[in-house]
């Protein structure tokens, strides 16, 4: 993906990012170690959520559309699966808001929207999804790993945005964001070599040059995010958002080689 293709490399971090902090919030809710307060006051930050799956179906299917004037627009299969995991989690948005429907309903009506978004980000894996085909799964996996790094650092932003009172979360998804990111590093450092290579041989700066800035954000982004817990402080929002923004940066470097 080329760098005059941003909209389509932010409509895949946006759609990304969002998917993985729905994921990772939803697992919080089922483990069912929020109150009703706590969860309450989650829901109240997912608009978020939805208006960045908004901006990403806008920024892709716009910039398909124009890219195809000539011809009959289709809905791409990315924009049909991100399409369908919105229409779910905004149902089980307004119902869980409402409290339409039994305790045990509007938890199975989760669970079906959390499959939707995983079997999302497996499609995507296997170039069906909403990034951008490529023949590196390496390329792919790597791109996944940092949007899901992204969503997991998005969901706790969002719980302490929530003064939720679970302590051990502020312990557990800093740990589990470091594990994906690990994947993502292992993904990345082989194509740092090849790019190394082509360096070597043509002279291509950009491609190295932007896959290592990438990593060197997303280490940055981690470093920010395990602050507090080096510090043994409370971790903040602005603290969060702060390391977001590295993440969002890096994710967007690594889109432009997809």
């Amino acid at each position: 993906m080329a760098w005059f293709e941003w909209p389509l490399i932010l409509s895949s971090v946006l759609a990304g990012v969002a998917i993985g902090a729905f994921l990772i919030n939803g697992a919080v809710i089922l483990s069912g170690k929020l109150c009703f307060g706590q969860s309450d006051r989650l829901h109240r930050t997912m608009p978020v959520l939805w208006l960045m799956i908004f901006l990403s179906m806008f920024f892709r299917e716009t910039t398909l559309i124009l890219a195809a004037a000539e011809t009959a627009y289709q809905p791409s299969l990315a924009a049909i699966l991100v399409f369908t995991f919105f229409a779910l989690a905004l149902i089980y948005w307004f119902a869980e808001k409402a409290l339409w429907g039994s305790d045990r309903l509007r938890r199975s009506l989760l669970v079906l929207v959390m499959l939707v978004g995983a079997g999302i980000f497996l499609l995507a894996f296997q170039g069906h999804g909403f990034v951008m085909q490529n023949d590196s799964r390496l390329a792919v996996g790597y791109f996944l790993a940092v949007v899901l790094c992204g969503g997991t650092l998005l969901a706790h932003t969002m719980l302490i945005r929530a003064e939720h009172k679970v302590e051990p979360l502020n312990r557990i998804l800093p740990y589990v964001g470091l594990a994906i990111a690990v994947v993502g590093l292992l993904a990345a450092l082989p194509q740092l070599t090849i790019l190394a290579e082509e360096l070597e041989l043509m002279g291509e700066v950009m491609p190295f040059v932007t896959q290592l800035m990438s990593v060197g954000l997303l280490l940055g982004a981690l470093g920010v995010w395990f602050m507090p817990a080096l510090t043994r402080s409370k971790p903040v929002a602005g603290v969060m958002t702060f390391a977001l923004g590295l993440n969002a940066v890096a994710a967007y470097l690594v889109g432009t080689g997809i």
